[in-house]
């Protein structure tokens, strides 16, 4: 029996690829008998340029249709062109004596000359076989493999050969496969009449798959042929089109997705199809979720429109199950063979995962822990932890200085939301975290991190210069001067925990930002530890802001990403950037979270060493007990710093450029920070105006300073050793003081029980609303008064949208209240005390005897206070039958200032922002192969 050869060839845009295609048909060493060209709704000039390809007929389309349609199109035309060459007979008795094939081809699919030879060849010697693919080979790059076959994975996935594989006649050996795909397909004609076509429910992916599926389960075999080799360039006329370009590829996803849930619930038992389409509004939302796990945040919509898209299809569904049962004569255990099997999916998906990684770079840097020191830079960073907050250990809760106690774990995540219209600040959120850590005790948390500042710091920095340099000497140098930097240890001795929690997430939000670029989970990774860090450090946003824009502008390409960083800071922030800019005070966003504790802020000069605050802690004093002070005491801090000053300028001018100018723009924009701080006076303390925490500021300029260094030691090569201990000598006994400080227990610390007297603390056990009136002489004549709700101040109660410079009504009420009860024979009080919920009136120790012996003296004679007697604390009155205390949760309900949402609807967006980033920063991320950028060439454009 004669083998007839039909070629269909379907044509979009014409040009030099359908000219190449045309040409590779012409030079077939076995020519098909005819050529059916289908203009599948291209232009006039597609028509003519087919018109003169020698094809025996021309379909012109009016509009596009997809591939299967249009291949069905020309089909039709060539059987009719069949019955018309026959005279007007049977086109069926005509095709008796020969074996009617088609042979599918798009305009971007130039089959070699001995292609159609070797696909024949292989059917002809298998009459079983209704159906050959040839070797899809990239039309640039011949020696690559596109596709060799298709198959089906356990769930139904389509499965072709790894994309981009080097061809090596290893796979040659190939026959049966499961499928294959449309473009290059011989298929019979009685086999594609009988089946009745591409299904029209697939126009893009799997339509030759799932054809191949229908013809195995007929009874039928599929095979490919190595040998015949066709070049592909996927422009989309037959497929998916495959381009470098990020919404090409979003879209070829979402059409794949769409192509395997209908096939899916096609191919599955009546009654599991049917809760799979009913299932799929649901599995669209964790489809959507999986993409964000998997980083692949631009596949989000794919997923969701993809499920829909079938949902809303039932009637292709049942068509498509009608098609295989009809068809059917074989049960679905006939082509499980077929199927490629678990392990070998996984271990394919292994070896292109690497070779993407590879090839882009993207390999994990081995960073040698142990044997590059990091275990002994960590292993020191803990004992001198041990040595300096070793007071620490025995405590589950302190309290003084910057450090107060939490609430229990349910009031502190509920005092993360907006309350009675005042907005949390965002470092109530990282409290929250920190306090469940130990939720059964959420302030030992705090003691632990104080515990645990330093080494955790060490490990940062070391990793950090992990990135710079592979000196040891050099890594050391920035794990150690990092964790041992002034700036720590001082704010370890004042109880400023908001800058321990900067120094531990600095280092690694340095090293997130760095790589933003790279994968959506370090994008997201850098938005949450950026948040952490500016929660901490509010008055850090300015040069947030700053280095955002340097990421935007040298960024080619991921600008999606680098934006990526600030998603979660802008959530968190947003409810104080709203009310502070309807109050007028948009200032009010970098004011210090937690207590206001009041210091002496440094100058230029002792900023520019690395101490936030004057005096360069400790050092007047000890050199002042010896008669120098002044200028003797900085020159002396800036010799012992000379040598690691050195190391930075050497860093600046031997270290990569990148490198030096990332780092110098980072320790610039630190100190003018931590000048900007001392010179801002946003909040006060009494009649104290207190200035911003300089400490900040120069945690990012102690940072980037030991950065260079490192990378000026990298330069000294074996030398780096000894100068690189010089250096670090002279930075650790320049901190000698306050480290001396830490370790004699010198601190203003103690146990949060001590914050408030007994009998206040039982009161505010038994009724939380329940507040005292604490009063603390200062100046002559004068005391300053404070409102504490409960059993004491808490941390995650401090709400800095309160704190603001300007009386408000409540401190002209309290002010006429302590007046009222500071005066001899004024009217009963009883009344203020009750509206104001007050309980309890503490004295505390302070001012002149003489003063508080008659402050004493007049309360005693006020018939709302009863006397409690003199405690730890100060001297405490009791109120006469106060009213209880009012509910201390607060109200999320009510709407935040210049905004129409509710705080619970503000805290529920920013929850359901963080858990999204949480999930894309989760290092399970998608690999993923871009192709290289392939440009249409223009007709008569020779092929280089």
């Amino acid at each position: 029996m004669r083998t007839r050869v039909t070629a269909i060839l379907v044509a979009q845009q014409g040009g030099e690829w359908l000219d190449q295609t045309i040409a590779g048909i012409a030079a077939q060493t076995v020519a098909p008998a005819a050529i059916i060209a289908v203009n599948n709704g291209g232009s006039e000039g597609l028509g003519e340029q087919l018109l003169v390809s020698g094809a025996e007929r021309v379909v012109g389309l009016p509009a596009r249709l997809s591939y299967g349609q249009a291949v069905a199109r020309g089909i039709s035309a060539a059987v009719s062109a069949e019955a018309a060459a026959s005279g007007g007979g049977d086109a069926e008795e005509a095709a008796d004596a020969t074996e009617e094939w088609f042979w599918l081809l798009s305009e971007d699919s130039c089959p070699e000359p001995d292609a159609l030879a070797h696909i024949v060849s292989s059917v002809q010697r298998a009459p079983s076989v209704v159906v050959a693919g040839p070797k899809l080979v990239d039309w640039d790059h011949p020696e690559r493999i596109i596709e060799l076959g298709q198959s089906l994975t356990r769930y139904g996935s389509r499965w072709t050969l790894r994309r981009q594989e080097l061809d090596q006649q290893q796979y040659d050996h190939l026959q049966d496969v499961l499928g294959v795909g449309p473009v290059g397909m011989l298929v019979r004609r009685d086999i594609w009449q009988r089946l009745g076509g591409f299904d029209p429910a697939l126009p893009v992916y799997d339509d030759g798959l799932d054809f191949c599926v229908r013809a195995r389960l007929a009874g039928y075999r599929v095979e490919v042929s190595p040998a015949s080799r066709v070049r592909f360039a996927q422009s989309g006329v037959a497929g998916p089109r495959i381009d470098r370009r990020r919404s090409v590829l979003r879209a070829a996803h979402r059409q794949a997705r769409t192509a395997h849930l209908h096939r899916r619930i096609a191919y599955a038992p009546p009654v599991v199809a049917f809760f799979e389409w009913l299932g799929l509004p649901v599995y669209a939302v964790l489809r959507v979720l999986w993409a964000l796990i998997r980083e692949q945040p631009g596949y989000m919509i794919g997923e969701f429109v993809s499920a829909y898209a079938v949902f809303f299809r039932p009637h292709a569904i049942i068509a498509s199950r009608r098609r295989i049962r009809e068809q059917s004569a074989l049960g679905w255990a006939a082509i499980r063979k077929l199927r490629v099997d678990p392990k070998s999916v996984r271990t394919a998906r292994m070896i292109d995962r690497e070779a993407i990684l590879a090839s882009t770079g993207r390999q994990r840097r081995e960073l040698h822990f142990i044997s590059s020191g990091g275990l002994a830079v960590l292993v020191a960073a803990m004992v001198a932890a041990i040595a300096l907050t070793w007071w620490a250990l025995p405590h589950t809760s302190l309290f003084g200085g910057g450090l107060a106690p939490l609430n229990a774990i349910d009031q502190l995540w509920w005092n993360t939301r907006p309350l009675d219209g005042v907005p949390a600040d965002p470092f109530t959120w990282v409290l929250a975290l920190l306090g469940t850590l130990t939720f059964w005790n959420p302030s030992h948390a705090l003691v632990l991190l104080m515990v645990s500042a330093i080494p955790l710091t060490a490990l940062g920095g070391w990793i950090w210069a992990a990135q710079l340099t592979e000196s040891k000497a050099a890594r050391a140098l920035l794990g150690l001067g990092f964790a041992l930097s002034p700036v720590l240890l001082g704010s370890l001795q004042s109880g400023h925990l908001t800058t321990l929690v900067l120094t531990v997430v600095l280092p690694w939000l340095l090293l997130a930002a760095a790589r933003c670029r790279e994968s959506w989970s370090w994008a997201g990774t850098a938005s949450l530890l950026a948040a952490v860090a500016l929660a901490a450090a509010p008055i850090l946003i300015p040069a947030a802001l700053v280095m955002l824009v340097v990421g935007l502008f040298t960024t080619v390409r991921g600008a999606a990403r680098v934006l990526t960083t600030a998603l979660v800071p802008l959530v968190l922030f947003a409810p104080k950037i709203v009310t502070g800019l309807v109050a007028g005070r948009p200032l009010d966003l970098l004011l210090d979270p937690g207590v206001v504790a009041p210091f002496d802020s440094a100058t230029t000069g002792h900023l520019l060493l690395g101490f936030p605050e004057f005096g360069l802690e400790g050092w007047a004093g000890v050199l002042g007990a010896i008669g120098l002070d002044g200028p003797p005491t900085t020159l002396l801090v800036g010799t012992l710093l000379l040598p690691l000053a050195l190391l930075a300028l050497l860093g600046i001018f031997t270290g990569r450029v990148a490198v030096t100018l990332f780092n110098a723009l980072l320790g610039g924009l630190g100190m003018v920070t931590a000048i900007a701080a001392g010179q801002l006076h946003l909040t006060v303390r009494g009649d104290e105006s207190v200035a911003l925490w300089t400490g900040s500021g120069l945690a990012v300029y102690w940072l980037a300073v030991l950065s260079l260094a490192a990378v000026g030691a990298d330069a000294l090569r074996r030398a780096a050793a000894p100068v690189v201990g010089v250096a670090l000598v002279g930075a650790l006994v320049a901190v000698v003081p306050v480290g001396a400080q830490l370790l004699l227990n010198q601190v203003p610390f103690q146990p949060s029980s001590a914050q408030m007297p007994a009998l206040v603390q039982a009161a505010g056990e038994t009724d939380p609303g329940v507040r005292t009136l604490v009063l603390t002489p200062e100046a002559s004549h004068s005391v300053r008064a404070e409102l504490v709700t409960g059993a004491g101040v808490r941390l995650d109660s401090i709400r800095t949208a309160l704190a603001v410079p300007e009386q408000t009504t409540r401190d002209v009420r309290i002010a006429e209240l302590v007046g009222g009860l500071a005066s001899v024979g004024g009217e009963d009080m009883r009344g203020e005390l009750r509206r104001e919920g007050i309980g309890f009136v503490l004295l505390e120790e302070g001012g002149s005897a003489e003063e508080r012996a008659e402050l004493q003296r007049v309360f005693d004679q006020h018939s709302a206070l009863v006397s409690a007697g003199q405690t730890e604390q100060g001297l405490l009155w009791r109120v006469v039958d106060p009213e209880s205390g009012s509910e201390v949760q607060g109200d999320a309900e009510t709407r935040l200032g210049g905004t129409s949402l509710s705080g619970h609807t503000i805290w529920t967006i920013q929850l359901i922002v963080v858990l999204g980033v949480v999930l894309l920063a989760l290092p399970t991320g998608e690999v993923t192969w871009r192709p290289e950028k392939r440009r249409r060439p223009k007709r008569g454009e020779a092929k280089r």
